[in-house]
């Protein structure tokens, strides 16, 4: 899931900064740090959310968060390879003097900050995705994540809102209440964000002829 993708960034980002590696010097920690709060805001938002999402499958945007983590996670992985091989090639090189081993250090120091510094734009694209999120909850609200049907009983009476792009649910909600009803009391939850139309399923389906 997306969350264990951005769990594993964030513990590779955690080890480098306590890590007393000698290649501790060659490591940008300003840009690091600043890495680690981002991703660190997005695994407690994405935890919540996965937390929150009781259909089991991944949305869009946690496939993204997913792909973007790893792929962040990678890079980092890839320029601390270079970093440690360049240090070793300054030592047993040819021109392995104190003066080309500072420079070679400096380039790879300045490659290192570069690449931080893009992936922390990565992170910040994909936080601008939650805050859409946040701001789409907040508008719907007061619409709950399951439906409550007993409260609602005598406004979904009254309603005539026709959904569309939604009928192969539609449907399968009819043949769950009433090809396979068998006399038991059935409750079916629906879930998913707000605004994306549980509460007008819910008025088609209480409201069609099959039902009632």
């Amino acid at each position: 899931m997306a969350h264990a993708s951005v769990a594993s960034l964030m513990r590779m980002i955690e080890s480098l900064l306590i890590s007393n590696s000698p290649m501790q010097s060659l490591i940008p920690k300003q840009e690091l740090c600043a890495l680690r709060e981002k991703v660190s805001s997005l695994e407690l938002f994405v935890k919540n959310f996965e937390r929150n999402n009781v259909s089991g499958e991944m949305t869009d945007f946690e496939v993204e968060v997913k792909e973007v983590a790893s792929a962040v996670e990678c890079t980092i992985q890839l320029r601390l390879t270079e970093t440690v091989v360049g240090e070793n090639k300054s030592i047993i090189g040819i021109i392995g003097s104190i003066f080309f081993k500072g420079i070679s250090n400096i380039c790879t120091c300045r490659k290192f900050r570069k690449s931080l510094q893009q992936l922390a734009k990565d992170i910040d694209h994909v936080w601008k995705e939650t805050t859409k999120i946040q701001d789409k909850g907040k508008q719907v609200s007061k619409e709950p994540l399951v439906l409550d049907f007993a409260s609602s009983t005598n406004d979904i009476l009254n309603v005539n809102n026709n959904m569309v792009g939604r009928d192969d649910l539609k449907e399968r909600l009819l043949e769950d209440l009433t090809i396979t009803y068998h006399e038991e009391h059935k409750v079916i939850p629906i879930v998913g964000m707000g605004g994306i139309g549980k509460t007008t399923l819910a008025k088609e389906v209480y409201n069609h002829g099959l039902v009632l």
